[in-house]
Protein backbone atom coordinates (compact mmCIF):
# COMPACT_ATOMS: atom_id res chain seq x y z
CA UNK A 1 0.00 0.00 0.00
CA UNK A 2 1.61 3.25 -1.11
CA UNK A 3 1.55 5.81 1.67
CA UNK A 4 3.95 8.38 3.08
CA UNK A 5 2.86 7.43 6.57
CA UNK A 6 4.24 4.84 8.92
CA UNK A 7 1.65 2.11 9.34
CA UNK A 8 1.43 0.92 12.91
CA UNK A 9 1.38 -2.80 13.52
CA UNK A 10 -2.07 -4.17 14.24
CA UNK A 11 -2.43 -7.24 16.44
CA UNK A 12 -5.01 -9.57 14.93
CA UNK A 13 -7.53 -11.20 17.24
CA UNK A 14 -7.15 -14.96 17.01
CA UNK A 15 -9.79 -16.30 14.63
CA UNK A 16 -11.08 -12.85 13.64
CA UNK A 17 -11.71 -12.29 9.91
CA UNK A 18 -9.18 -10.09 8.08
CA UNK A 19 -11.73 -7.60 6.81
CA UNK A 20 -8.96 -5.14 5.87
CA UNK A 21 -7.13 -7.69 3.69
CA UNK A 22 -8.15 -7.91 0.00
CA UNK A 23 -7.00 -11.55 -0.13
CA UNK A 24 -9.68 -12.40 2.45
CA UNK A 25 -12.41 -11.02 0.17
CA UNK A 26 -10.86 -12.41 -3.03
CA UNK A 27 -11.10 -15.91 -1.57
CA UNK A 28 -14.72 -15.45 -0.44
CA UNK A 29 -15.88 -14.04 -3.77
CA UNK A 30 -13.95 -16.55 -5.90
CA UNK A 31 -15.33 -19.54 -4.02
CA UNK A 32 -18.88 -18.23 -3.69
CA UNK A 33 -18.71 -18.33 0.11
CA UNK A 34 -20.23 -14.87 0.45
CA UNK A 35 -23.87 -14.04 -0.25
CA UNK A 36 -22.90 -10.49 -1.12
CA UNK A 37 -25.05 -8.48 1.28
CA UNK A 38 -23.17 -7.04 4.25
CA UNK A 39 -25.38 -6.06 7.24
CA UNK A 40 -28.51 -5.88 5.06
CA UNK A 41 -29.71 -5.34 1.48
CA UNK A 42 -29.26 -1.58 1.76
CA UNK A 43 -32.72 -0.54 0.52
CA UNK A 44 -32.96 2.25 3.09
CA UNK A 45 -29.49 3.42 2.11
CA UNK A 46 -30.51 3.46 -1.56
CA UNK A 47 -33.56 5.58 -0.73
CA UNK A 48 -31.32 8.14 0.95
CA UNK A 49 -28.96 8.26 -2.04
CA UNK A 50 -31.80 8.78 -4.52
CA UNK A 51 -33.41 11.44 -2.35
CA UNK A 52 -30.10 13.30 -2.25
CA UNK A 53 -29.54 13.06 -6.01
CA UNK A 54 -33.07 14.17 -6.88
CA UNK A 55 -32.59 17.47 -5.07
CA UNK A 56 -29.49 18.29 -7.13
CA UNK A 57 -29.19 19.85 -10.60
CA UNK A 58 -27.41 16.76 -11.93
CA UNK A 59 -28.23 17.33 -15.63
CA UNK A 60 -28.84 13.66 -16.39
CA UNK A 61 -25.55 12.26 -15.12
CA UNK A 62 -25.29 12.28 -11.35
CA UNK A 63 -21.98 10.92 -10.11
CA UNK A 64 -21.97 8.30 -7.36
CA UNK A 65 -18.88 6.65 -5.90
CA UNK A 66 -19.84 3.25 -4.52
CA UNK A 67 -17.30 2.12 -1.93
CA UNK A 68 -16.56 -1.59 -1.53
CA UNK A 69 -19.53 -3.03 -3.45
CA UNK A 70 -18.11 -6.56 -3.45
CA UNK A 71 -20.74 -8.79 -5.05
CA UNK A 72 -23.70 -6.96 -3.51
CA UNK A 73 -26.74 -6.23 -5.67
CA UNK A 74 -26.95 -2.68 -4.34
CA UNK A 75 -25.03 -1.17 -7.28
CA UNK A 76 -27.24 -2.96 -9.81
CA UNK A 77 -30.33 -1.64 -8.02
CA UNK A 78 -28.90 1.87 -8.18
CA UNK A 79 -28.27 1.49 -11.91
CA UNK A 80 -31.90 0.38 -12.43
CA UNK A 81 -33.05 3.51 -10.61
CA UNK A 82 -30.80 5.58 -12.88
CA UNK A 83 -32.40 4.03 -15.96
CA UNK A 84 -35.91 4.71 -14.63
CA UNK A 85 -34.96 8.39 -14.22
CA UNK A 86 -33.20 8.57 -17.60
CA UNK A 87 -29.86 9.22 -15.91
CA UNK A 88 -26.67 7.84 -17.43
CA UNK A 89 -25.55 4.77 -15.40
CA UNK A 90 -21.94 5.39 -16.42
CA UNK A 91 -22.00 8.07 -13.74
CA UNK A 92 -21.74 5.25 -11.17
CA UNK A 93 -18.21 4.18 -10.20
CA UNK A 94 -17.79 1.01 -8.13
CA UNK A 95 -14.44 0.84 -6.34
CA UNK A 96 -13.21 -2.21 -4.44
CA UNK A 97 -9.79 -3.44 -3.30
CA UNK A 98 -10.75 -7.02 -4.13
CA UNK A 99 -9.48 -7.87 -7.61
CA UNK A 100 -12.03 -10.69 -7.78
CA UNK A 101 -14.97 -8.38 -7.01
CA UNK A 102 -13.80 -5.97 -9.72
CA UNK A 103 -13.28 -8.79 -12.23
CA UNK A 104 -16.79 -10.11 -11.65
CA UNK A 105 -18.26 -6.61 -11.86
CA UNK A 106 -16.46 -5.77 -15.08
CA UNK A 107 -17.53 -9.09 -16.58
CA UNK A 108 -21.19 -8.25 -15.98
CA UNK A 109 -20.88 -4.73 -17.35
CA UNK A 110 -19.23 -5.82 -20.60
CA UNK A 111 -22.60 -7.18 -21.69
CA UNK A 112 -24.10 -3.70 -21.64
CA UNK A 113 -23.99 -0.68 -23.89
CA UNK A 114 -21.21 1.63 -22.57
CA UNK A 115 -23.76 4.35 -21.79
CA UNK A 116 -25.63 1.86 -19.59
CA UNK A 117 -22.59 0.28 -17.95
CA UNK A 118 -21.20 1.19 -14.56
CA UNK A 119 -17.47 1.62 -14.04
CA UNK A 120 -15.49 -0.84 -11.90
CA UNK A 121 -12.08 0.17 -10.55
CA UNK A 122 -9.71 -1.70 -8.24
CA UNK A 123 -8.34 0.64 -5.59
CA UNK A 124 -7.38 0.55 -1.91
CA UNK A 125 -9.01 3.56 -0.26
CA UNK A 126 -6.13 3.78 2.22
CA UNK A 127 -3.63 4.41 -0.59
CA UNK A 128 -3.46 7.89 -2.10
CA UNK A 129 -1.77 6.40 -5.15
CA UNK A 130 -4.90 4.32 -5.74
CA UNK A 131 -7.44 6.96 -4.74
CA UNK A 132 -5.86 9.59 -6.99
CA UNK A 133 -6.61 7.35 -9.99
CA UNK A 134 -10.30 8.01 -9.34
CA UNK A 135 -10.01 11.77 -9.80
CA UNK A 136 -10.72 11.36 -13.53
CA UNK A 137 -14.32 10.53 -12.57
CA UNK A 138 -14.65 13.25 -9.92
CA UNK A 139 -16.20 15.25 -8.44
CA UNK A 140 -18.81 12.88 -7.06
CA UNK A 141 -22.18 14.14 -5.86
CA UNK A 142 -22.68 11.24 -3.45
CA UNK A 143 -20.51 8.58 -1.84
CA UNK A 144 -22.42 5.34 -1.20
CA UNK A 145 -20.93 3.23 1.58
CA UNK A 146 -22.65 0.07 2.86
CA UNK A 147 -20.37 -0.75 5.80
CA UNK A 148 -17.12 -0.56 3.84
CA UNK A 149 -15.90 2.01 6.35
CA UNK A 150 -16.56 -0.60 9.07
CA UNK A 151 -14.17 -3.01 7.38
CA UNK A 152 -11.59 -0.27 6.94
CA UNK A 153 -11.93 0.60 10.63
CA UNK A 154 -10.43 -2.79 11.53
CA UNK A 155 -7.19 -1.76 9.83
CA UNK A 156 -4.15 -0.23 11.52
CA UNK A 157 -3.52 3.42 12.34
CA UNK A 158 -1.14 5.57 10.28
CA UNK A 159 1.40 7.96 11.75
CA UNK A 160 2.68 10.97 9.83
CA UNK A 161 5.74 12.76 11.18
CA UNK A 162 8.00 15.62 10.16
CA UNK A 163 10.28 13.01 8.54
CA UNK A 164 7.59 11.85 6.13
CA UNK A 165 7.57 12.93 2.52
CA UNK A 166 4.17 14.64 2.47
CA UNK A 167 4.65 15.46 -1.21
CA UNK A 168 3.12 12.03 -1.96
CA UNK A 169 0.20 12.43 0.44
CA UNK A 170 -3.27 13.58 -0.55
CA UNK A 171 -3.87 17.37 -0.64
CA UNK A 172 -6.05 17.38 2.49
CA UNK A 173 -3.25 15.74 4.50
CA UNK A 174 -0.61 18.05 3.04
CA UNK A 175 -2.72 21.06 4.01
CA UNK A 176 -3.43 19.85 7.53
CA UNK A 177 -0.45 17.98 8.93
CA UNK A 178 2.45 20.49 8.53
CA UNK A 179 1.05 22.20 11.64
CA UNK A 180 1.30 18.90 13.51
CA UNK A 181 4.88 17.52 13.43
CA UNK A 182 3.71 14.04 14.38
CA UNK A 183 0.14 12.85 14.09
CA UNK A 184 -1.56 9.47 14.10
CA UNK A 185 -4.68 9.04 12.01
CA UNK A 186 -7.19 6.25 12.39
CA UNK A 187 -7.91 4.41 9.13
CA UNK A 188 -11.38 5.99 9.04
CA UNK A 189 -9.88 9.47 9.26
CA UNK A 190 -7.23 8.65 6.66
CA UNK A 191 -9.89 7.56 4.17
CA UNK A 192 -12.12 10.55 4.96
CA UNK A 193 -9.27 12.94 4.14
CA UNK A 194 -8.48 11.12 0.91
CA UNK A 195 -12.12 11.29 -0.21
CA UNK A 196 -11.95 15.08 0.00
CA UNK A 197 -10.17 15.19 -3.37
CA UNK A 198 -12.97 13.19 -5.01
CA UNK A 199 -15.77 15.48 -3.82
CA UNK A 200 -16.65 19.15 -3.61
CA UNK A 201 -18.42 21.42 -1.17
CA UNK A 202 -21.98 20.15 -0.84
CA UNK A 203 -21.20 16.53 -1.75
CA UNK A 204 -22.71 13.89 0.53
CA UNK A 205 -21.30 10.74 2.09
CA UNK A 206 -24.08 8.29 2.98
CA UNK A 207 -22.87 5.35 5.05
CA UNK A 208 -24.45 2.34 6.70
CA UNK A 209 -22.58 1.16 9.79
CA UNK A 210 -23.04 -1.21 12.70
CA UNK A 211 -21.31 1.35 14.95
CA UNK A 212 -23.07 4.05 16.96
CA UNK A 213 -19.90 6.17 16.93
CA UNK A 214 -18.20 5.50 13.60
CA UNK A 215 -17.38 9.14 12.85
CA UNK A 216 -17.09 10.48 16.41
CA UNK A 217 -14.03 12.23 17.87
CA UNK A 218 -12.04 12.39 14.63
CA UNK A 219 -10.21 15.70 14.83
CA UNK A 220 -9.21 16.21 11.21
CA UNK A 221 -12.33 14.65 9.67
CA UNK A 222 -14.36 17.50 11.17
CA UNK A 223 -12.44 20.03 9.07
CA UNK A 224 -13.93 18.61 5.86
CA UNK A 225 -16.98 16.54 6.85
CA UNK A 226 -19.96 17.32 9.10
CA UNK A 227 -22.26 14.57 10.36
CA UNK A 228 -25.71 15.88 9.44
CA UNK A 229 -27.67 12.94 10.80
CA UNK A 230 -27.37 9.50 12.37
CA UNK A 231 -30.52 7.39 11.98
CA UNK A 232 -31.20 4.06 13.65
CA UNK A 233 -32.25 1.19 11.38
CA UNK A 234 -33.49 -2.07 12.85
CA UNK A 235 -31.15 -4.87 11.80
CA UNK A 236 -32.58 -7.89 9.96
CA UNK A 237 -33.45 -10.68 12.39
CA UNK A 238 -32.25 -14.25 12.17
CA UNK A 239 -34.20 -17.39 12.97
CA UNK A 240 -34.58 -17.86 16.73
CA UNK A 241 -36.76 -19.91 19.00
CA UNK A 242 -40.17 -18.33 19.60
CA UNK A 243 -39.58 -18.71 23.33
CA UNK A 244 -36.23 -16.92 23.31
CA UNK A 245 -35.92 -13.22 24.05
CA UNK A 246 -33.58 -11.40 21.74
CA UNK A 247 -32.89 -7.68 22.16
CA UNK A 248 -33.36 -5.35 19.22
CA UNK A 249 -30.21 -4.73 17.21
CA UNK A 250 -29.78 -1.55 15.20
CA UNK A 251 -27.58 -0.41 12.38
CA UNK A 252 -27.02 3.26 11.63
CA UNK A 253 -27.33 5.39 8.53
CA UNK A 254 -24.93 8.34 8.64
CA UNK A 255 -25.23 11.33 6.34
CA UNK A 256 -22.13 13.51 6.17
CA UNK A 257 -21.86 16.79 4.29
CA UNK A 258 -18.64 17.92 2.62
CA UNK A 259 -17.59 21.33 3.89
Amino acid sequence: MASPATAQTRTNTLGAPDYDDPAFWDAKFATGRDVGEWLNSGEALLDQVLHDLERRPVHGRPRVLHLGPGISQLGAKLRDEYVDRQWAPNGIVNVDFSAEAVRLGQERERQRDPSQAMHWVRADLRSWGDVSSLTRFAPFNVILDKSTIDSIATSRNYTFSSMDNLHHACPAIRETLPCHPSKTLSPVELVALQLVSLTQKGSTWIALSYSTSRFDDLEFLKKYWTVRSRTALRAPGGSVSSSAYTPDVFHWIYILDRE
